[in-house]
């Protein structure tokens, strides 16, 4: 662009269409070069933001990591806390399991809806709103043997 410049500037051109080629070629090249200036600017501003967001991001994972290393002594506390809790309920479920006549067990756990039981309240099955039947009910006052809903086939209970 410059050679071409001095050149156009230099009088050794005495053509007018020559002057005028080289004129528009110098005023295009002027304008490309002033195109990819303000293209590498953007590219610098671009540049900066990202490092700067890299720089934030940074801080935020240190800040982050030591949040954690602070809060996991507590947290491995309650996890254990818990996990005993848990061995306890599941000893205790057991115990009471084992005290459940085999029939109802195998009753339980034919079921194949969850939750496998359902209340009887104003001789309505609370999961599926349908009437009990009133042998259903005679049979559930007496509580000899286990009644199941004729429609859901969950195990019902009076509430």
């Amino acid at each position: 662009m410059r050679s071409r410049e001095k050149e156009l500037m230099s009088g050794r051109i005495r053509s007018p269409s020559e002057l005028m080629q080289m004129s528009e070629e110098v005023k295009h090249m002027k304008a490309r070069f002033a195109e990819e200036e303000e293209a590498e600017l953007r590219l610098m501003e671009e540049g900066e933001l990202a490092e700067q967001a890299v720089v934030e991001a940074s801080e935020g994972l240190q800040e982050a990591r030591g949040r954690s290393a602070s809060d996991e002594p507590g947290l491995r506390r309650d996890l254990e806390s818990w996990q005993s809790e848990l061995e306890t309920v599941k000893a205790d479920s057991a115990a009471t399991w084992s005290q459940v006549p085999s029939a109802a067990q195998n009753a339980y756990l034919r079921v194949r809806v969850h939750p496998p039981v359902a209340e009887v309240d104003h001789n309505q099955c609370l999961a599926c709103h349908v009437t009990v039947t009133s042998s259903g009910m005679q049979a559930l006052r007496k509580g000899d043997e286990i009644v199941h809903c004729e429609n859901c086939g969950r195990i019902l209970v009076m509430s």
